[in-house]
């Protein structure tokens, strides 16, 4: 990803100008009042792309502002405006000038404009060729308050890091005469009486740390200004405290603070951090561990509770912590408000400019959970709600992309009365940007600061476990983007840790070479870190495809250029031992710390694939959108909703979640809405009473399954670009759905249906059986979805009429008499007749009937109660609001009247003589 460095604070501005040459000005200090300015630019200086033109190939300037609070560029023109003010006049080879004759009339600055900085990038008449900093940026120069007493120092080297001697010529400016003095490491090295300018040639000779600064004494008033080079001692072999080296920060119980970074085949490495001013570590240790270098540092004195902002430079490359626990970078950070993410620690701009750093604080894990003993519903029985907190809430009816945690935090009774058990978010580790779906990872211990602070996700986890509900975490180890400090490290070519092309078919961003143990070992961590300092129940795992070893997908390796040609998807589809157990071995490091953790693969492979990995207690995604679109728009052909019953798509039972829509599928309303059938199309009807019957044959199947955000109320709005890749995109903001009736039908037909699932988890789990009559075949007889407890005691049978035009009648599958089945719930705005075993049901309409040992839970929230709230969690039940009188009951109303220890069930709850009927898990 290409970034535009748009701003820096003036000490790293100074280090990008006058530091490395590519802009002197005279004035050599710049002040808002300064006339004229003579910038002269040196073409072989910065990035040198249009070092050697001369005067027959013109150079102009496209020059702006940088204004007080702001940071992007003011009073720029147009690019490629070649008027004659922004012409540059050759003066010698690679030194050409423009002339200034002042800020305000050059640029037309406005009464109550500040001019911070000025902006500039050298190009040629047609702007093929561009002079910038050696890095791309764009050159800034500073622009000081008319008046002031101002010191600069520029030295001929770029301070900090030495790789061995250096001579640094040092020129010191003032704005007025003044009494000068430079010092190095404290010591006077040159002094100039009533002068404004000094020069100072230095040669550093030997390791160690040497601090530079010069002082200035004007009409009472002193200014100072301080650099450092650091020439680090050669690393010292020493085994790392402990033994087995611990990546990241750890605390010893003396309060010492031992950073440590894995950084094979490098051979120097610094630490820089808050603590002391950023200047690099002289000292390193290393220890070679298992095949693999490890460079380490133990810093004494770190104050608990308080942020410590740092990073490495590994062989002269910045990097983050591959391991931090909160992340900062330059481009993103500054848009973030206040509200999202208050205290922010402050990016240090004038020490580093362009990677990412952490931030180290011995209390970041510390939290006073809530529910410290949540669990949730066995893994087979899972309803869960996929989504992303960037479109959840925000902005109503806009694509703003602007929901928080605070937003969730304030659906959650919501989701709570939708039924649903858990909640997965899409991923929300450190990714790149402040707008994204979050495949884009950069950092994976960090989450990232666009939704809230690592508090505020803490507290939306406890707050959905408070409700019953579980927390999911969709995460991505097949690749990272471009701020990974592993690959920052080293060349593409020559990455030990990343493929330069991807050996599979499924290749974006920069792909892991997954067989690297530290590869592994980060991924096993960060699971652990996950389970225990957030307190998630499980996780979701992207493109499991791409996680198996690159040998594995017999494609042709290039050891030179560490690519693979020969990639086919063909290949990656085909069984892959090596993702069998690679997704065992990360199972295994979860159940360390939580062995009922839920694991959830997003394969998509073959049967035999996925019933391996179903032996080692892990779930599958199973796509059912084709089929669920058909049907929602009223086609016959490729509808098969058996699929739904994990059996019936040749898996085992119980180890699949499946879905009618994700956030990589299509909604099934703007299919309808484009492509539907007459009779269906444009009628919202219709499109709620369709979509529904797809809820019923999906919730009313045993095992797991999935509802995309909105879904329950039928988003339409389309989830693809114009060439059928996905829109990433923020999505409008659509609650206000909810306020047409037929909609709201339809949200209240997935908590119908949630709540038998809850009510009577023997139908739903893996144990129960299913017959599905839900395919093409049966488009004209009807669908229907029978379930049978195994115990064979409990009946539920789901039917479907799929016609677009007529109501008509369905066979009821019935093992009984009518009579001995209760109906439960069906099709909003309709009304089912049902006679002997027959079922007459409008077009596309659906209803449940089930023997009457099976109960429909109402609402948890009733409404007329006035003041108390009543639900159900994990062996309790909870009331909220003011209440005087309280009496529990069985579902065979038996009188308990506790409110815990409660074996899982339903039970009457009377709240001043206000009945609820609950759910305990």
């Amino acid at each position: 990803m290409r970034h535009i460095y748009f701003l820096f604070c003036a000490l790293f501005i100074v280090s990008f100008t006058g530091r490395t040459q590519i802009v002197t000005t005279d004035p050599a200090i710049i002040q808002e009042n300064s006339s004229p300015i003579v910038i002269t630019f040196h073409a072989d200086k910065g990035n040198k792309g249009l070092a050697g033109l001369t005067a027959s190939t013109p150079i102009y300037a496209h020059t702006g502002v940088i204004l007080k609070g702001q940071d992007s560029w003011s009073h720029a023109p147009e690019w490629l405006d070649n008027s004659a003010k922004y012409k540059l006049t050759y003066k010698s080879a690679d030194t050409w000038e423009l002339t200034l004759p002042g800020i305000k009339e050059y640029y037309g600055i406005t009464s109550g404009e500040t001019v911070e900085r000025l902006a500039f990038v050298f190009r040629n008449a047609t702007g093929t060729k561009e002079g910038k900093t050696e890095s791309g940026g764009d050159i800034f120069v500073n622009v000081y308050p008319a008046d002031e007493f101002v010191l600069v120092m520029t030295p001929s080297v770029t301070p900090g890091l030495l790789s061995g001697p250096a001579q640094v010529n040092f020129t010191v400016n003032t704005t007025e005469n003044a009494d000068i003095s430079l010092t190095v490491n404290g010591s006077e090295k040159k002094t100039a009486a009533d002068a404004k300018t000094l020069s100072y040639t230095m040669n550093i000779t030997g390791t160690g740390t040497t601090k530079v600064t010069a002082r200035a004494t004007c009409r009472g008033m002193t200014k100072e200004e301080t650099v450092t080079y650091v020439w680090p001692n050669s690393p010292v072999e020493k085994p790392y405290p402990g033994g087995v080296p611990k990546m990241g920060a750890t605390r010893a119980g003396n309060g010492d603070v031992t950073f440590c970074i894995a950084a094979p085949g490098k051979t120097r490495a610094s630490l820089c951090g808050e603590w002391n001013g950023y200047a690099p570590s002289a000292d390193t240790y290393y220890c070679d561990y298992e095949g693999n270098r490890y460079f380490w540092w133990t810093v004494s004195g770190l104050k608990a509770n308080t942020d410590y902002i740092y990073y490495y430079n590994i062989d002269g490359t910045n990097v983050g912590d591959p391991y931090a626990r909160l992340v900062l970078d330059p481009w993103n950070d500054k848009y973030i408000p206040a509200s999202v993410f208050p205290d922010m620690p402050e990016y240090p701009s004038a020490y580093v400019g362009n990677t990412c750093v952490a931030v180290y604080n011995s209390s970041i894990d510390e939290y006073d959970w809530k529910v410290t003993n949540f669990k949730g519903v066995p893994q087979d029985r899972l309803v869960i709600y996929e989504l992303l907190i960037r479109d959840f809430t925000g902005t109503e009816g806009k694509a703003e992309g602007n929901g928080t945690i605070a937003g969730v935090m304030e659906k959650l009774d919501y989701l709570q009365s939708l039924g649903v058990n858990a909640i997965e978010l899409l991923p929300v580790m450190e990714f790149s940007g402040n707008n994204s779906w979050g495949y884009n990872p950069n950092f994976y211990f960090a989450p990232d600061k666009a939704y809230g602070t690592p508090d505020d996700y803490r507290r939306l986890i406890d707050a959905i476990h408070e409700r019953g509900m579980a927390v999911i975490l969709d995460v991505v180890f097949n690749q990272t983007d471009g701020q990974h400090p592993w690959w920052l490290m080293y060349t593409p070519a020559k990455n030990p840790f990343y493929n330069a092309s991807a050996p599979h078919g499924y290749s974006v961003l920069n792909d892991w070479k997954q067989e690297n143990p530290l590869v592994q070992q980060q991924f096993k961590d960060v699971l652990k870190y996950w389970l225990e300092a957030y307190n998630v129940d499980g996780f979701r795992f992207d493109l499991v495809k791409g996680l198996g070893n690159d040998d594995s997908y017999n494609a042709t390796y290039n050891p030179s250029t560490n690519k693979y040609s020969g990639v086919t998807d063909a290949k990656t589809n085909a069984y892959n031992a090596s993702r069998v157990a690679r997704m065992k071995e990360l199972h295994s490091a979860m159940k360390e710390v939580k062995p009922d953790a839920y694991f959830i693969n997003e394969n998509l492979a073959t049967a035999k694939e996925e019933n391996e990995m179903a032996l080692d207690g892990e779930i599958n995604w199973a796509n059912i959108n084709e089929a669920a679109c058909q049907f929602a728009m009223g086609y016959s052909s490729n509808c098969n909703l058996n699929r739904f019953y994990a059996p019936d798509d040749s898996r085992t039972a119980g180890s699949t979640v499946s879905y009618a829509e994700s956030h990589d599928e299509e909604r099934m309303a703007y299919k309808v809405a484009q492509y539907g059938v007459e009779e269906v199309k444009d009628n919202t009807e219709m499109t709620m009473r369709r979509l529904g019957s797809v809820a019923a044959i999906m919730l009313m199947t045993p095992g797991a399954h999935m509802i995309w955000q909105f879904q329950e109320f039928g988003a339409d709005e389309t989830t693809k670009t114009s060439t059928g890749g996905n829109e990433t995109k923020p999505k409008k903001v659509v609650w206000k759905y909810l306020d047409n009736e037929y909609r709201a039908g339809l949200k209240e037909t997935y908590a119908l249906l949630n709540d038998i699932r809850n009510g009577n988890p023997q139908l739903f789990g893996k144990d129960a059986k299913a017959t599905m009559k839900c395919n093409s075949g049966n488009w004209t007889t009807g669908f229907s979805v029978t379930v049978k407890s195994a115990d064979g005691t409990s009946e539920l049978y789901c039917i479907v009429n799929p016609s677009t035009t007529i109501a008509q009648s369905v066979a009821a599958p019935f093992t009984g008499n009518a009579s001995d089945y209760t109906m439960l719930c069906g099709s909003y705005g309709t009304t089912p007749e049902l006679n002997g075993k027959e079922v007459r049901l409008a077009p596309g309409a659906f209803v449940v009937y089930a023997s009457k040992d099976v109960t429909a839970l109402d609402d948890i929230l009733n409404d007329n109660a006035a003041t108390a709230r009543v639900h159900g969690g994990t062996g309790t039940i909870t009331i909220d609001g003011v209440y005087e009188t309280v009496k529990v009951f069985t579902i065979d109303g038996v009188a308990i009247n506790r409110l815990d220890s409660l074996a899982s069930g339903i039970y009457i709850v009377v709240v001043d003589g206000v009945s609820h009927k609950v759910s305990v898990r």
